[in-house]
């Protein structure tokens, strides 16, 4: 993959703001040497990136892409715990970062059949064993050749993991239960990101002032966009963003992403004129409640609400910035690359306005999640188990058929190939015409999807507007409950600072509406928030219960871990 570094050697010094272009250079290409050198065998080795400085984790991504490893994304802001949890599922072949104080009280002895055996790993990409010959469970010497001289690909015995040539880019994804997982992208699924993105807004170079960590998707695409397009990259923390660090910079041409939390935080931090200057400031992550829309468009800032997520290497659509000045607060258009439809539970495809479950076809659909392949992982995952077998059967970079398998996600998401079905009244979709997506409605081929846990409909533009995860819905005394929908009445009234609405058990209704939520002050009493929403939401859709709280456990990406949210409330409250 040195088309990645051709790029970086192409680029003049002013593409990086903030450091400088020969040295992020310089580490680059060395660390590219040290890789390409690493492992010589015929598995691909496993790299787990733990760097805290996102430009020298960058430079090293990019050397591991291009020297064909498989690396994954590691956060410098996992805890201990966390750490442990990374290692047993990755169990890799190197550690490389400046983290490696941390990691190193995770000791591990890792001689899975392939004799390597590392202790404590650090951050120098010397200090570990270099695999030159396989081993298998009894400890007898495994051929690495054909008698003709071909590299043997074989099962190893004790892990069960197929050995293949073929490097993945691993992104580090926890979704609403805050278990890690690894959802597994090439460089093509990247790339067809990038490219439906300027498509879209008919924007080359793409220029971007990065402010989310570059250790999760939507801070890596920044990096692409800017690195593959010709456009310059600005990285700061957003803690100095929000503390006017970065106003220096012109942002007329630039591209900004935010999750609404961070958009909020710099609304009270004055910075509305600021971000009013922007090209464009993207909007996503999480669900943006109706209120932070309103006052962003009050203050003339140029957003575009996006829908995507880590399977779909980012946005597949997304709402450009005049359409939401006037107005819209919809998710957008379906970009390029994708083809979005919406279906009943039993796969038929659904009219307009009609909600349903969005199902996504994209050249940037991940190939699966990273399983280790060990027993106990199969155990943890029986019916999310898309491994490396089946990842050898796709051709990468392009959309094919032969996908019998159904992956469910932490975060409720679904690959799975099936027969298209159509109703037999007038069903309704809005894929884009510059996608090279086969049009569903007219191939009877099966094609590889995601079926996600998002329900939404499209209107009669084609605009795609999302009303809640189907995992969160609340069914209280037979009616449906969204909590978007509660969550965005709440916070209409100004009395809270953050909310969070779930369903638990009840005896009699089979399920409460229960608001765990951030009161603004001290003096926001239960009795005042029930008063201020009589009139904004129907009776059933009222929470039966209030959990009050200090914050809501949100994670960098501003996605609440209702798993924590749901503890709380049940220690809250007495059994009901």
């Amino acid at each position: 993959m040195n088309s990645i570094l051709i790029d970086i050697k192409q680029r003049n010094n002013d593409w990086l703001i903030g450091f400088d272009n020969n040295q992020f250079q310089e580490i680059n290409q060395k660390l590219f040497d040290q890789f390409s050198n690493l492992f010589p065998c015929q598995t691909v080795p496993k790299i787990i990136l733990a760097e805290s400085n996102p430009w020298r984790f960058l430079a090293a991504l990019s050397a591991a892409i291009a020297a064909d490893c498989s690396v994954f994304l590691g956060n410098p802001n996992w805890t201990q715990q966390e750490w442990q949890q990374v290692l047993a599922l990755v169990q890799p072949d190197l550690i490389w970062g400046d983290l490696s104080r941390v990691i190193r009280q995770e000791s591990f002895v890792h001689n899975k059949g392939q004799g390597i055996i590392k202790k404590e790993p650090t951050m120098g990409v010397t200090e570990l064993g270099v695999c030159s010959q396989r081993f298998s469970a009894d400890g007898t010497k495994v051929p690495t050749t054909n008698p003709d001289g071909t590299k043997v690909l074989t099962t190893n015995a004790d892990s069960t993991k197929v050995l293949t040539t073929n490097p993945k880019i691993m992104i580090p994804t926890g979704g609403s239960s805050g278990k890690i997982r690894f959802v597994m992208h090439s460089w093509d699924t990247l790339i067809a990101s990038v490219r439906g993105f300027h498509l879209y807004f008919d924007q080359k170079p793409v220029n971007s002032f990065c402010v989310l960590p570059v250790y999760h998707v939507s801070g890596l695409m920044q990096f692409l966009r800017s690195l593959t397009t010709g456009g310059r990259l600005v990285i700061l923390p957003f803690k100095e963003v929000v503390a006017g660090k970065g106003r220096d910079i012109d942002p007329r041409d630039f591209f900004i992403s935010l999750v609404p939390t961070q958009l909020q935080r710099l609304l009270r931090a004055n910075a509305a004129n600021w971000l009013s200057q922007f090209h464009t400031v993207l909007l996503g992550g999480a669900p943006a409640y109706e209120s932070l829309l309103t006052q962003a468009r009050q203050q003339g800032i140029r957003l575009a609400p996006t829908y995507g997520m880590t399977e779909t290497a980012s946005q597949v659509v997304t709402l450009k910035p005049d359409a939401f000045l006037a107005g819209n607060n919809s998710c957008g258009q379906v970009l390029p690359h994708a083809h979005v439809t919406i279906r009943s539970t039993t796969g038929e495809f659904l009219g307009m306005n009609q909600i349903g479950i969005v199902t996504i076809a994209a050249e940037s659909l991940a190939l699966g999640y990273y399983s280790s392949g060990d027993k106990e992982d199969k155990e943890d995952k029986e019916d999310e188990e898309l491994t490396q077998n089946h990842v050898l059967e796709r051709s990468e970079g392009a959309i094919r058929a032969g996908f019998e398998e159904m992956l469910s996600s932490t975060t409720g998401a679904n690959f799975k190939t099936s027969p298209l079905q159509t109703n037999n009244s007038a069903s309704l979709h809005f894929p884009n015409h510059q996608s090279p997506i086969p049009n569903s409605h007219a191939t009877p081929n099966k094609i590889p999807m995601l079926q996600s846990d998002d329900l939404g409909f499209f209107d009669e533009q084609g605009y795609l507007t999302i009303v809640g995860r189907q995992s969160h819905k609340i069914i209280s005394g037979g009616e449906n409950i969204f909590p978007a929908e509660v969550e965005a009445a709440i916070l209409a009234t100004q009395l809270v600072r953050d909310v969070c609405v779930i369903g638990i058990p009840h005896n009699y209704w089979g399920q409460a509406v229960t608001a765990v939520y951030v009161p603004r002050t001290l003096d926001v009493s239960v009795d005042i928030l029930k008063a201020a929403l009589i009139n904004q939401l129907s009776r059933f859709k009222q929470p039966k219960y209030w959990v009050p709280v200090e914050q809501l456990p949100r994670n960098e990406q501003g996605k609440v871990n209702y798993e924590s949210v749901r503890t709380t409330a049940l220690e809250f409250l007495p059994r009901v």
